[in-house]
């Protein structure tokens, strides 16, 4: 019977040991938002709704940014690529419809083909939350709630944060809602990975 128990004790104190070291990291650190903006590779997975009076269109959203290059890529709820937009220093190539376009801006060229209007200039500011701006609204532990944010390319966008979670030292939103004019486009995150 102890045999029994002392075998039960050493499986627990090992599933423990190892729930332990899959925990993620919840301590934040203390500059965590200048910290967090100076992150310029990162991912993150999640779902986009596209809402404008004409039409509702939601994708499954893969985001990532190496250095200068950022990807966009939304697939369907099945896994079918619906396109993939590619931003680097010297311009913009999306694959849409078996074809492959360019433009030197990014945002302009998405909306001219599909008719979705992101703001993918500075998309790394407004995405992460550390978006800097005289007209930003913070809450109790100085993360982002509200902004009114001006695009490179002169548009105005509201953006809401409804909701983060902590990872790797950092808060990270989870829920946010971009609104100009009459587009709505809200965006929920569930994975962010950082190199």
């Amino acid at each position: 019977m102890i045999r029994l128990y002392l075998i039960l004790l050493i499986f627990f104190l090992f599933l423990s040991g190892c729930a332990q070291q899959t925990s993620p990291q919840t301590a934040i650190y203390d500059d965590w938002k200048s910290q967090l903006s100076q992150q310029s590779n990162w991912q993150v997975e999640g779902k986009l709704a596209f809402i404008s009076p004409d039409e509702r269109q939601s994708a499954n959203l893969n985001w990532q940014q190496q250095e200068q290059l950022n990807q966009l890529i939304l697939t369907s709820f099945i896994g079918t690529r619906v396109l993939a937009l590619t931003q680097d220093s010297h311009g913009a190539k999306l694959e849409y419809d078996d074809d492959v376009y360019h433009d030197i801006n990014a945002s302009r060229l998405l909306a001219r083909l599909t008719g979705f209007n992101i703001p993918m200039n500075s998309a790394d500011n407004w995405l992460k939350g550390t978006v800097n701006d005289p007209s930003l609204q913070v809450d109790e532990l100085g993360r982002a709630k509200n902004v009114t944010w001006h695009a490179p390319d002169g548009d105005q966008w509201q953006i809401s944060y409804a909701d983060y979670q902590q990872y790797a030292g950092f808060w990270l939103p989870t829920k946010l809602t971009l609104k100009h004019h009459d587009i709505k486009i809200k965006i929920q995150l569930y994975e962010w990975h950082f190199d």
